[in-house]
C-alpha cells in the first residue's frame, strides 16, 4: 500500500510540500513554545489572561476584515495557468491587492473605534485600551493574502517554509529581550503585533518576486481596477470565502467571552489548553495549504476520481496523526503543562484533552474544505460554517462557560468541530459522487455521437 502511495505523482509533490511546510513548522513550534512558556511565567495567570484578550481582539478583527484573496486566486489562477491568460492572471493579482489593501485599512479603522465599547466589558482600564488601539497599526501590515497565493500556486513552498519562521523567532527575541529589561505588560503585546507585522511585510516581499520571476510584471497595466467592472463570479467567490474563513474566526472571540461570563483565570486556562493543542491545528492547516494547489489544479482538468483518491489518503493520513498526538497529550500532558507554564496552569489539562480531541475532527474540516473550493463550491462550506459556529458553538460556548468555566468553553469547540466535520463529510463527498456521474454521462454521450457519425 505504502509503495502504492509514493507511485502516485501528485501525492508525492502535496508531500513535499507538505514536507517543506513541516520543516519550517518544526521550528515555528519550538520558538512559539518558547515564546509562550516565558510570557506565561512572567505575567503570571492574571496578566496572561489579560493578554490574551488584547490578543483575540485584534486577531479577531483582522480575520473578520482582510479578504482571504489567496484562496480566490489560487482557484481562478490554476484556469487562467492552464489557459495560458497572462493578461487574466495580471488582472488578478491586481484585484486581490485592491481587496486586501481595502480589508486592512477598514480593519484598522474599525479596531480603533472599537477597542473603548470592548474595553470595559473585559475589564481593560484606560491605558490598556490606548493600548490596544495603537497595537491596531498591525491591521495595516495584513496585505499578503494574495502573496501567498502567488507562493502557492507556483509551488514556492520552500520560501513559504522559510517565512513562516519570521514572526515566530521575532517573538521569542522580543521576549527574551524584554525579560532581560524587565519590560511592563504593554511590552509584551507590543512584540507580538511587531512579530506579526513583519510576518506580512516578508509575504509581500517573497510574493512580489515571485511575481517577477514568473515575468508577470512584463506589461502589466498598473492602473486600477474597478470592483464594479470586476467578474461578478469571482467577486462572489472572494465574498463568499472571506466569510468562510471570517466564520472559524469567531471562534477566537472565546477568550472575549470568557472574560466576560467568568473571569482572566479562566482566560488562561483555556489559552494554555489551546495553545498546547496547536499542533494539530498547524499540521492540518499545512495540509490544507498543501492539498488545495493540487486539488485546484485537478478541478480544472475534471479529473475527479483522482481528486477523490487524493482525499481518501490524506484522511487516513491525518486521522493516524491525530491519534498519536492524543497519546501524547494523555501520557504526557500534566508534564507539559507544568514545565512549560507553570504549576498555576496543570488544571488547564482537562481542557488540552478535550481541545486535541476536537482537533482531530477539525483536521478532517481542513481538508475537505480545500476540496469544496477547489470543486467552486466555497457556499457549502460557508453554510455548514454558519451552522456548526453560529447555530452551535456560540449558544454552547455561553451556556457552558457559565457553568463549567474554562472546560466548557473546551466541550463548546468539540461540539463545534464533531458537527462540522460531519456536515463537510456528507456534502463533500455527495458533491463528488455527483460530478463523477455526470462526468460518466458525459462520456457516454460521447462515444454515443462517436458511434452514430461512425454508422
Amino acid at each position: 500500500m505504502i509503495k502504492g502511495l509514493f507511485a502516485d505523482g501528485i501525492f508525492r509533490r502535496i508531500l513535499k510540500n507538505f514536507s517543506w511546510l513541516l520543516i519550517g513548522q518544526i521550528f515555528v513550534a519550538i520558538a512559539n513554545f518558547g515564546y509562550l512558556s516565558l510570557t506565561a511565567h512572567r505575567l503570571g495567570l492574571q496578566l496572561f489572561g489579560l493578554f490574551i484578550l488584547a490578543r483575540a481582539f485584534i486577531e479577531i478583527l483582522i480575520g473578520v476584515t482582510t479578504f482571504q484573496s489567496w484562496q480566490a486566486f489560487i482557484k481562478y489562477g490554476a484556469v487562467y495557468l492552464k489557459e495560458k491568460n497572462r493578461h487574466a492572471l495580471q488582472h488578478l493579482i491586481k484585484v486581490t491587492t485592491l481587496l486586501d489593501i481595502l480589508g486592512s485599512f477598514g480593519g484598522f479603522l474599525i479596531a480603533v473605534c472599537l477597542a473603548p465599547i470592548i474595553g470595559p466589558l473585559v475589564n481593560w482600564d484606560a491605558a490598556t485600551i490606548r493600548e490596544v488601539q495603537c497595537c491596531s497599526v498591525l491591521m495595516l501590515f495584513t496585505l499578503g493574502s494574495t502573496p501567498m497565493g502567488l507562493l502557492r500556486l507556483f509551488d514556492r513552498f520552500n520560501w513559504l517554509a522559510l517565512q513562516q519562521t519570521i514572526p515566530s523567532f521575532t517573538r521569542l527575541a522580543g521576549t527574551i529581550i524584554a525579560l532581560s529589561l524587565d519590560a511592563p505588560f504593554w511590552s509584551y503585546l507590543f512584540i507580538w503585533v511587531f512579530a506579526e507585522a513583519m510576518n506580512g511585510v516578508s509575504l509581500l516581499f517573497l510574493g512580489w518576486r515571485e511575481v517577477r520571476r514568473q515575468g508577470l510584471l512584463e506589461g502589466m497595466n498598473w492602473s486600477c481596477p474597478n470592483l464594479f467592472k470586476v467578474d461578478r463570479t469571482l467577486l462572489k467567490f472572494c465574498l463568499v470565502s472571506n466569510l468562510n474563513s471570517s466564520l472559524p474566526l469567531v471562534m477566537t472571540v472565546s477568550p472575549l467571552i470568557i472574560g466576560i461570563f467568568a473571569n482572566p483565570v479562566a482566560v488562561g486556562l483555556y489559552r494554555a489548553g489551546y495553545e498546547l493543542a496547536t499542533p494539530l491545528r498547524e499540521v492540518a492547516l499545512l495540509f490544507t495549504h498543501s492539498v488545495y494547489p493540487e486539488l485546484a489544479h485537478l478541478s480544472s482538468r475534471d479529473r475527479w476520481r483522482k481528486f477523490s483518491r487524493i482525499i481518501l489518503k490524506f484522511t487516513f493520513i491525518l486521522k493516524g496523526f491525530g491519534l498519536f498526538l492524543f497519546l501524547l497529550g494523555f501520557w504526557f500532558g500534566k508534564d507539559l503543562l507544568y514545565y512549560a507554564m507553570g504549576e498555576d496552569f496543570i488544571p488547564a489539562y482537562a481542557t488540552l484533552m478535550v481541545m486535541v480531541t476536537a482537533g482531530i475532527f477539525n483536521m478532517g474540516n481542513c481538508l475537505l474544505e480545500p476540496a469544496l473550493f477547489a470543486m467552486g463550491l466555497p457556499q457549502i462550506s460557508l453554510r455548514v460554517n454558519s451552522i456548526a459556529i453560529l447555530g452551535i458553538y456560540l449558544p454552547f460556548l455561553v451556556v457552558l462557560t457559565i457553568q463549567f468555566g474554562a472546560i466548557g468553553a473546551a466541550i463548546a469547540t468539540f461540539i463545534s468541530f464533531f458537527s462540522s466535520f460531519t456536515l463537510n463529510t456528507i456534502f463533500t463527498w455527495k458533491e463528488i459522487r455527483l460530478k463523477i456521474k455526470l462526468q460518466k454521462l458525459r462520456r457516454s454521450q460521447r462515444q454515443d455521437r462517436e458511434l452514430s457519425e461512425v454508422r
